[in-house]
């Protein structure tokens, strides 16, 4: 009886020993943590974790870094390659004879395959011509897409670390210039993307279904101008008054995507579309704010409004890469 009440008296120590150790440790991660992350107040910028959407509202800035002209290094490219390697290991080149090599869509679940030329359309029937168009230019506009989206969250990495190296400075001074962006909250909001939908559309209207001379020649979908003699580019079937005009040439259809992204996202003309495109993704609302991409104004957001919903292109928003 003596042993059984030593071993009960034991057990009830040694559960009081353990309950004193797990209180002390809690005390001691407490504190640790509240020096890791400083006082109060300092806690209050720390940023929450992004929604999946990106679009997360944060207090903590990186100051502002002077603008510096320096090539860009290795370094700095390793970052890139590591949030792209997932694409490049399964993408897949095709290089289309006619509308036969044209990979066929068939659910949201979109191969990353990349077109390194266009194919004539033009004697294909209208549905089938639809379709190829379609098919061809999808994968593209996701993956310029994914590409975009990786850089504006390794921007959100970034606006996260107390310190920048001279890489990450270097890197974000690019994309401020590449965005015309003034700040980081500026830069950040430009590179936010809007419906898969609108794009489609804008290419329809802008390539006639791909049967543009632009189109086939250039690989102009979006019918951007140049202003530069010094840009890759073909003068258009049109003058302006006595004034040669000009269009941008592309090595690839992904490539005229992503510039026109970047038009999207820096001029001045679509400021408006850009700050409606942070509070809603409705592309039947955001076509309101793309009235000065032509000369037709009011006519083209009728156009664009028309062609999304007689071709149901809004389906195209919830299409995502296969990677």
């Amino acid at each position: 009886m003596v042993i059984e009440g030593k071993t009960v008296k034991q057990n009830t120590l040694n559960k009081t020993i353990y309950g004193l150790l797990v209180i002390i440790g809690i005390e001691v991660s407490i504190l640790i943590l509240d020096k890791l992350l400083g006082s109060t107040e300092k806690r209050a910028h720390i940023l929450e974790e992004p929604p999946k959407s990106l679009k997360v509202l944060y207090v903590k800035k990186i100051k502002q870094d002077t603008f510096i002209s320096l090539p860009l290094p290795k370094k700095t490219q390793h970052n890139s390659k590591l949030k792209t390697t997932k694409v490049k290991t399964s993408l897949i080149k095709i290089s289309p004879k006619d509308y036969s090599d044209v990979v066929k869509i068939e659910s949201p679940l979109v191969k990353p395959i990349l077109y390194t030329k266009s194919i004539k359309l033009d004697e294909l029937s209208i549905a089938q011509k639809k379709r190829t168009f379609i098919n061809m230019l999808l994968p593209s506009i996701l993956l310029a897409k994914y590409h975009l989206v990786k850089e504006r969250e390794y921007l959100l990495e970034l606006l996260r670390k107390d310190k920048l190296s001279k890489s990450d400075s270097v890197w974000l001074t690019k994309k401020r210039h590449l965005f015309k962006a003034k700040s980081n909250d500026e830069l950040y909001d430009k590179m936010e993307l809007h419906p898969t939908s609108i794009i489609i559309a804008q290419a329809i209207i802008e390539s006639g279904w791909g049967t543009s001379k632009f189109f086939k020649k250039a690989n102009n979908v979006f019918g951007i101008w140049s202003f530069n003699v010094n840009d890759k580019r073909i003068p258009a079937s049109e003058k302006r008054g006595k004034k040669r005009v000009y269009l941008k040439k592309y090595n690839s259809v992904e490539e005229s995507i992503a510039d026109y992204l970047i038009t999207l996202s820096t001029k001045d003309v679509y400021k408006e579309f850009r700050e409606k495109r942070l509070e809603t993704q409705d592309p039947l609302e955001l076509i309101k704010y793309l009235g000065n991409y032509s000369e037709l104004r009011e006519k083209y957001i009728e156009n664009l409004k028309n062609t999304i919903q007689k071709n149901k292109l809004i389906a195209y928003d919830s299409y995502y890469l296969d990677i």
